[in-house]
């Protein structure tokens, strides 16, 4: 059983790289982030993740920020400003009840809505990857199910990494001294920055990360590991990923956060301790540290395809399709139009739209959300 536990913790590390891989690659080719610092802060900030929570709670890439990097909006200097600015505003708000209200006025509904949403938003990511070709992505999703179904799902995930690098990856061609010692370079991010920073990406990403890292992937952590649910609150996850970013940020890091897509993605693949947050850290920082500038070269190496079936996977798992069959008619209506709502307007908007739908509906027919 042991043994077992480890190689379910080894696969599960890789789970969450159809998020991560493609908005790290496209900051990196495109704003000119350092993979030095960008990789570095996400390896110490996955191992210490992994090492407080002890279950496979993510890190990753706050997804509007990037976004606005990958579209030329900001530069290095002015992400580095968000992560900061972002950072101490969690920290801030760690100290106070304010997400805890926040969290209290969302009904249940919503927050199934809300997951959908996000399930379908990864869905639109996976097909929107570049140069992705459908017969080996069909190939790979039902290699990925069959394995799930079999007696080495354990191992599931990294076996349709290694068959899909094998039979869809480009080679990696390193030079000689690609392999270095490089550590990350101090950044301090400039006023104009920090103003920028306040101006453009601050409060789209900060409701996006109030409602998703951290209400959403609380609701799904304790769903999920109910003996340790006091643990994982949204409370502690603002100050872990506060601190995340206060320190890691000036040394280059993007802004990170945590995320309900990934601990579905990890939890799905098997995880269930911290070990395989541990191993994707270790693997970020081994790569940053000694693979420097040439990173992006390994991480390109990835096909679109595998990529896309780790997304594919992880929205099924975070729309929990049994689940929603189990609500009640009318709030499957609400559930339903929040996928529109989010894909038009954002997840904050949907959350608006859909809890005063839901408050609507309950005082009409009743609080429950689930059939009897």
């Amino acid at each position: 059983m042991a043994l077992r536990i480890r190689f379910n913790e080894f696969s599960a590390a890789f789970a969450d790289l159809g998020t991560f891989l493609p908005l790290v690659v496209g900051l990196i080719l495109v704003t000119g982030m350092s993979p030095v610092g960008l990789l570095f802060g996400f390896g110490m900030f996955a191992i210490g993740t992994g090492l407080f929570y002890q279950r496979p709670i993510p890190v990753q890439p706050m997804k509007a920020v990037a976004a606005a990097g990958i579209a030329g909006i900001a530069g290095p200097d002015v992400l580095v400003a968000t992560g900061i600015l972002l950072g101490v505003t969690l920290l801030l708000l760690s100290q106070t009840n304010w997400i805890g209200a926040l969290k209290s006025l969302i009904p249940r509904t919503v927050l199934h809505g809300m997951r959908l949403a996000l399930a379908v938003s990864l869905v639109t990511t996976a097909f929107g990857l570049s140069q992705i070709e459908l017969l080996p992505l069909i190939f790979l999703v039902g290699l990925l199910v069959l394995l799930q179904l079999s007696a080495i799902k354990s191992v599931s995930c990294i076996v349709m990494i290694l068959v899909g690098m094998l039979l869809f990856g480009g080679s990696v061609d390193l030079p000689s001294a690609a392999i270095s010692l490089s550590l990350p370079e101090l950044m301090i991010p400039s006023w104009g920055s920090l103003v920028l920073a306040l101006q453009d990406l601050f409060l789209p990403q900060l409701a996006l990360t109030l409602t998703n890292a951290l209400i959403l992937t609380a609701v799904i952590a304790q769903d999920y590991f109910p003996e340790r649910a006091k643990h994982l609150t949204e409370k502690r996850f603002a100050v872990t990923a506060g601190l995340a970013n206060v320190v890691l940020a000036p040394l280059g890091a993007m802004p990170m956060c945590h995320g309900a897509g990934g601990i579905a993605a990890h939890h799905g693949m098997g995880a269930r301790g911290g070990s395989s947050i541990i191993i994707f850290g270790l693997i970020c920082l081994g790569i940053a540290v000694f693979f420097g500038d040439y990173a992006t070269l390994l991480m390109r190496a990835f096909p679109s395809e595998v990529i896309a079936t780790l997304v594919l996977f992880a929205a099924w798992v975070l729309a929990d399709p049994s689940k929603l069959l189990k609500v009640r008619p009318s709030c499957q209506v609400i559930i339903a139009l929040m996928v529109p709502l989010a894909l038009v307007g954002g997840l904050f908007f949907a959350l608006i739209v859909g809890t005063l739908l839901e408050h609507a509906r309950s005082k009409y027919l009743g609080p429950s959300i689930t059939s009897q």
